[in-house]
């Protein structure tokens, strides 16, 4: 099996460590940095799973889709921040050579609606989604550390195509250490993701505080209950579900299991705001606001925190 992951930032050098360590040949698609500590001193992961170390003459890194070998991969991980997805798929759609007939694209990012721009190049069969609801912190370009763990990655189809094509990935990540599986429901996970990350990510990023503190203080849950209703209003309107019911039974599960695990875990939101970096809040309550407003919900406490963290970015 040969991967190309694109964009080896926290999650892609973590995915590509494991990848690497169970066997597989992998490349990078990275910037010139990060092509560059690589080239010079591999991968590493480190963390709740342990050590991987990978030498950098067992890896390759590309700086430009130009110069990837066709005729190659049997998956490509797209691991950038949402904000490049257009520019990804389109120029994987112009290098589309370097894919196997058969070949994958897995999209591993936070929120929903980022498979769009690729389904203008790719057909639906041959795109796949992923939901990571561990936390990665990037120490050096080319290091990853896990720092908090709730639940296995999942991988699989919100087209219902046959997660079995996605077997062997699951199962090499799996075998280096850090939990991952296929799910024939990836919607109601992404949906279930959604509803963890944009009740926690935002309002932890306006705050400056781990998912835990927001737990802790009964202000921030009084939001956060707030939040939870008003997405269940808008998943309901658009014919979505997950694994709880009502926003009730979610909430149990929220603050009994989810957020706990993540106690100590600053959010990706977060961290970009700190490097001044525009976030992902688009394709997390952006979306949210966007299907609100095609089913006339009204999200007030959404709206608010997304105006709030665009406000934040606009000074950037």
């Amino acid at each position: 099996m040969k991967t190309l992951v694109i964009g080896a930032g926290a999650l892609g050098n973590a995915i590509g460590a494991c990848l690497i360590k169970s066997g597989h040949n992998v490349d990078f698609l990275a910037t010139p940095a990060t092509k560059a500590a690589i080239d010079a001193d591999g991968v590493h992961m480190s963390g709740l799973f342990g050590n991987i170390n990978i030498e950098a003459a067992t890896v390759t890194a590309y700086g430009d889709f130009a110069d990837l070998p066709s005729d190659t991969y049997d998956f490509v991980l797209i691991c950038v921040k949402t904000l490049s997805n257009q520019q990804i798929a389109d120029s994987l759609a112009s290098r589309r050579d370097i894919l196997k007939d058969n070949g994958k694209i897995v999209i591993m990012q936070n929120g929903l609606g980022n498979d769009s721009p690729y389904r203008q190049y790719f057909p639906e069969q041959q795109i796949y989604s992923a939901r990571i609801i561990t936390g990665f912190k990037r120490n050096a370009p080319n290091r990853s550390e896990i720092t908090v763990h709730t639940s296995p990655l999942l991988l699989g189809s919100l087209f219902g195509c046959d997660v079995k094509e996605l077997e062997p990935l699951a199962a090499a990540i799996n075998d280096a250490g850090l939990p991952c599986l296929t799910s024939d429901e990836i919607s109601k996970v992404l949906w279930a993701k959604m509803l963890y990350s944009c009740t926690l990510n935002p309002l932890g990023a306006i705050l400056q505080v781990n998912y835990g503190k927001l737990g802790d203080n009964p202000y921030t849950v009084a939001i956060m209950d707030k939040l939870i209703d008003e997405i269940y209003a808008v998943m309901k309107a658009g014919g979505q579900s997950t694994f709880w019911d009502t926003p009730e039974q979610y909430r149990c599960a929220f603050y009994g299991k989810a957020l706990p695990d993540t106690y100590h875990h600053r959010s990706s939101t977060l961290q970009d705001i700190e490097k001044r970096r525009k976030t992902e809040i688009d394709t997390l309550t952006g979306y949210i606001l966007s299907e609100a407003a095609a089913y006339q919900i009204p999200v007030p406490y959404n709206e608010m925190l997304y105006r709030m963290i665009k406000a934040i970015e606009a000074d950037f």
